[in-house]
């Protein structure tokens, strides 16, 4: 360390202030060095008691103002050990931080790996043209996060019945043409269905100080040709039409369903049971009964009637029903995949996968096994009052209710109370297991208190693989219980009900074991599930 001094001498004509001594050392040689308080203040009070006593003597050692001092640098690995900084004091008039010295401090901290040479050279920089003494951190070694690969991917490569005929079919003189409806939702053979993109590898990642972070590598599934397809001979990934019909995705793959096509379905040409898709290119008149084992398709309204699929159910216009003396839903349609029309009342819908309804639901029972969406592509207009709504997953409509203040009852279940009912019988038997365990230990404390010439070592023997398999079965339910409690807060966690523009008063939501009533209008509202709370947010996602 080294040190600038001040030399006091006599001969001042105006009082000396600490600014005339900042000059005086920014004005030399040494204007990066360190100030030293201490030594203004000494440095001032000589001078100015000098000029205003000149007999008084003046001192002969100088006096210090000012010191260097060379960069120093110390390295700081944060909390998550994926970063590491290096915590650089600027230089006071003395050496800057040099590269060796930057290293050694690396080597000498847990820093084993993610050392960028292009940081260390841009710290080295910043740290020389910044102020003297400043403070620096910045970052000189970045671990790697782990990539975890994606599971097989299936891209369906033909539109589905709901995608053809739920958006208009321009014609070149800007007229709609859905008159031939088996054209439109109908493949032809040799048209290709599906492509299988296959499960990636995950890519490990690493810490700054060495550890390796494990990626899991996603799901490899096989893609399978259901009825009516095959794998293309030049690509297992493709799936091809073996013949004309109506395309259907199944869980991993598609089918191509021989396809019944009748013009309407009222009593004259009665009810319907078949093997295979259906198109209604019109109407399904009141007390009709359809039962088919693929996706049915109508082009016009279903004006009542019992409607039942093995895949989708896609209505062009309306599901229009009524209740009977009783209360019954004359108009009830279930499909084991998903439900698309343009708007419902007074109906019952029952789907596996998704409803999903253009304009308006309106005083229905409809039960999802994912979601219930209701309202245009952009979610602005649309409508979902009355009746009763239950889903999985997501309830989503521009908007929920009516200024009337219709009862609008909402559920997301999502397997909540099969969790719960699951827990419950988990931590029966972990009871069982932990009474089993304690009167085993009595037993062997009365073992072990018996005199030696009486106590048989073969019972003793024999209880410990007894105690050592219900240990394991603690443990084994005990795992179970912390799967089960994880997978019940990823369930909740992933629940929704959104009204994207607004939510009326006499809107009820049941979310797991939550309930709560709207009492007053909303705009825009999100209720989700955090920390065990029933939230109401803002919703902002849909403008």
């Amino acid at each position: 360390m080294e040190l600038v001094c001040l030399r006091i001498a006599a001969g001042l004509t105006k009082p000396v202030t600490e600014q005339d001594v900042q000059a005086l050392l920014l004005a030399s040689n040494c204007r990066r060095y360190q100030p030293l308080p201490e030594g203004f203040k000494q440095a001032i009070s000589l001078l100015n008691t000098l000029l205003t006593n000149p007999a008084a003597p003046v001192p002969t050692k100088p006096i210090p103002i000012g010191k260097r001092q060379d960069a120093r640098v110390t390295i700081v690995v944060e909390k998550d050990r994926m970063s590491a900084s290096a915590q650089i004091t600027a230089d006071w008039g003395g050496k800057y931080v040099t590269m060796e010295q930057l290293q050694e401090a690396i080597a000498l901290s847990e820093i084993k790996q993610g050392v960028s040479e292009p940081r260390l050279t841009a710290a080295i920089v910043s740290a020389k043209e910044a102020p003297p003494g400043s403070q620096l951190k910045l970052v000189v070694a970045r671990g790697q996060p782990a990539v975890n690969g994606q599971d097989t991917r299936y891209e369906r490569l033909v539109e589905t019945p709901a995608e053809r005929i739920l958006k208009p079919q321009e014609l070149d003189h800007d007229r709609v043409d859905l008159r031939d409806l088996g054209s439109l939702v109908t493949v032809k053979a040799g048209a290709q269905l599906m492509r299988r993109h296959p499960a990636t590898q995950g890519v490990p990642g690493f810490t700054v100080t060495g550890q390796e972070l494990p990626a899991k590598h996603g799901k490899d599934s096989p893609m399978s040709a259901g009825e009516g397809t095959f794998f293309s001979p030049d690509d297992p990934d493709l799936l091809i039409a073996s013949r004309a019909g109506l395309p259907c995705q199944e869980k991993s793959g598609m089918k191509v369903d021989e396809v019944l096509s009748v013009k309407r379905v009222d009593a004259r040409h009665g009810h319907i049971t078949f093997e295979g898709g259906l198109i209604v290119n019109d109407d399904v008149n009141p007390g009709m009964r359809i039962s088919v084992s693929g996706d049915i398709v109508i082009g016009g309204f279903i004006e009542g009637g019992w409607i039942e699929a093995g895949g989708s159910i896609t209505v062009r216009h309306g599901i229009i029903g009524r209740r009977d003396d009783q209360g019954e839903f004359l108009c009830q349609l279930n499909a084991q995949g998903e439900i698309h029309a343009s708007y419902a009342q007074y109906a019952q819908l029952e789907a596996g996968g998704d409803i999903q309804i253009q304009s308006q639901l309106s005083h229905c029972y409809s039960r999802s096994g994912q979601d219930i969406k209701v309202g245009d592509g952009g979610m602005r207009k649309g409508n979902l009052l009355g009746g009763l709504s239950i889903a999985n997953r997501l309830i989503i409509s521009p908007v929920l209710g009516a200024s009337a203040g219709n009862q609008t009852r909402l559920q997301i279940l999502g397997g909540y109370f099969t969790h719960k009912e699951q827990e419950h019988q988990l931590k029966q038997q972990q009871q069982a297991c932990l009474d089993q365990l304690e009167k085993l230990k009595e037993l062997v404390m009365r073992l072990v208190q018996l005199p030696s010439d009486k106590r048989n070592p073969d019972t003793l023997r024999k209880l410990k693989p007894i105690r050592e398999r219900h240990q394991l079965e603690l443990r084994q339910l005990e795992d179970q219980l912390a799967a089960n409690h994880e997978e019940l807060q990823k369930l909740m966690a992933e629940m929704d009900i959104i009204a994207t523009q607004h939510l009326f008063p006499g809107v009820e939501v049941e979310m797991a074991h939550h309930h709560k009533r709207v009492d007053i209008e909303h705009g825009p509202i999100h209720f989700c599930i955090r920390e065990d709370q029933l939230l109401m947010n803002p919703y902002e996602g849909h403008k």
